[in-house]
């Protein structure tokens, strides 16, 4: 409430001193204008060339202090960009080190997991939490907004890692594994899909290299994606 009435009151005094500048800089010009004309020190030629260029830097200042109060925001906000941008993560996507199993059954579990955002390290997402999930069952997480639903997905494929406590696959620790062959074996559907510019047998094949146009299709087909 504080900082909407003071964000209220600055963009007031910006457009009250955009507006006075803007009339100050018409009056002033005509009747320094108007002067030098009657002592024949100008033209009004001159004085309109000169008037026209006052008016609009004028403009310029009045249109940029009106919006003082969005460029404070404006800073604040590239700031926060910026250092997202310059983070390194801990976490080597790229990276070929690490087990690779020759299959995957698919038991996950959670032991002690203690979790918190790096971008909100005040809030506590997972403290001393733990979960199994065995193989070839279908599991459901349920709760209410931020509880931490998706935050499970999200150690699950190592977007993070917790910040203590392990989790493993069928007894590996997550770490220990092979960053791309572990996200290999998961597939995730959110609930806002994000479409890529492309066709829809593109998009099919993305980390498919060897999937042939007709599996593609018979995909679509199943999909009802095409007739």
């Amino acid at each position: 409430m504080k900082q909407g009435i003071r964000s209220g009151m600055v963009g007031g005094f910006g457009f009250s001193f955009s507006s006075l500048m803007l009339y100050l800089t018409y009056a002033l010009c005509f009747y320094v204008g108007a002067q030098y004309v009657h002592e024949g020190k100008s033209t009004f030629k001159d004085v309109f060339r000169v008037y026209f260029a006052l008016v609009f830097t004028a403009f310029g200042i009045s249109q940029t202090s009106a919006m003082a109060s969005d460029s404070t925001k404006a800073r604040e906000s590239a700031t926060s960009i910026l250092a997202l941008i310059d983070m390194r993560s801990k976490i080597n996507s790229t990276s070929d080190e690490g087990i690779k199993l020759d299959k995957a059954d698919g038991n996950i579990h959670l032991n002690h997991v203690t979790f918190k955002y790096p971008s909100r390290p005040d809030v506590q997402v997972f403290s001393d939490f733990t979960l199994g999930i065995p193989s070839r069952k279908t599991f459901a997480l349920v709760g209410e907004s931020g509880s931490g639903k998706s935050t499970v997905i999200a150690l699950l494929e190592r977007f993070y890692d917790p910040d203590s406590g392990t989790i493993s696959l069928d007894g590996i620790e997550l770490k220990n594994l092979t960053l791309s062959w572990l996200r290999d074996q998961m597939g995730l559907v959110s609930q806002e899909p994000v479409l890529f510019n492309d066709t829809i047998r593109a998009k099919h094949s993305i980390r498919k290299t060897r999937r042939s146009y007709g599996r593609g299709d018979y995909h679509c087909r199943q999909g009802s994606q095409r007739s």
